[in-house]
């Protein structure tokens, strides 16, 4: 996470930097955390074919690179949600397994908020079942609407706040009166064309600053 972090920090549109610059700047982001990022951490990230490593450099697969803005959103994301999760929630947030998804959301991970709440969906029982497959439906919503696919991320987004709506006025710790208030402005962004804040389901508390 460190390592990919400080790459997306320095990198220019994918192309190398100095391996010892990204592995000063990796050890800075790593601290507050307690983390030590290792030469074994970077070997997997390369064995990943993410990064190619050659002597002393580092850089973005080339296959990568015209996705350059994307991969470094991501990055950052994917680094500021694993910090802001180390931290156990406060008394009365919900409970573990739903808040992982919905901190993946707050932070723009979509996709892996996606996975992670059809795992649950797939082993629920009948109460919260719909539920969970309403919040597979909503963030795969926003990952179409990131991508340019409107028509999709709004039709997914609808039937979202279908299942979403029988649970209010809040469920497992989430005000879903609150979000289906923020949806519906969506609902009508997207018929729009337009865009803005994206909804906030436990909130970041400083998450998006710390790095």
């Amino acid at each position: 996470m460190a390592w990919l972090a400080a790459y997306a920090r320095l990198a220019s549109g994918g192309h190398a930097v100095s391996e010892e610059l990204v592995q000063a700047e990796a050890q800075r982001l790593a601290r507050p955390a307690g983390w030590e990022p290792s030469p074994a951490d970077l070997a997997w990230v390369v064995r990943a074919r993410v990064l190619w490593r050659g002597p002393g450099r580092l850089a973005l697969l080339r296959a990568y690179r015209p996705h350059w803005a994307y991969f470094h959103a991501q990055a950052g994301r994917l680094y500021r949600a694993t910090r802001f999760l180390l931290d156990p929630p406060p008394a009365g947030e919900p409970e573990a397994s739903a808040y992982k998804g919905f901190v993946l959301f707050d932070f723009g991970l979509f996709f892996a908020c996606h996975e992670h709440f059809e795992e649950l969906w797939r082993e629920a029982p009948p109460g919260p079942r719909s539920f969970y497959q309403g919040l597979v439906q909503l963030a795969a919503a926003f990952y179409h609407q990131e991508k340019g696919n409107r028509r999709g991320a709004a039709a997914l987004l609808a039937r979202a706040v279908r299942r979403l709506a029988v649970y209010r006025p809040a469920y497992l710790g989430l005000d879903v009166d609150a979000l289906l208030a923020q949806l519906a402005e969506w609902e009508g962004r997207l018929a729009a064309g337009s865009a803005g804040p994206y909804p906030v389901l436990v909130g970041r508390r400083g998450g998006e600053g710390v790095w």
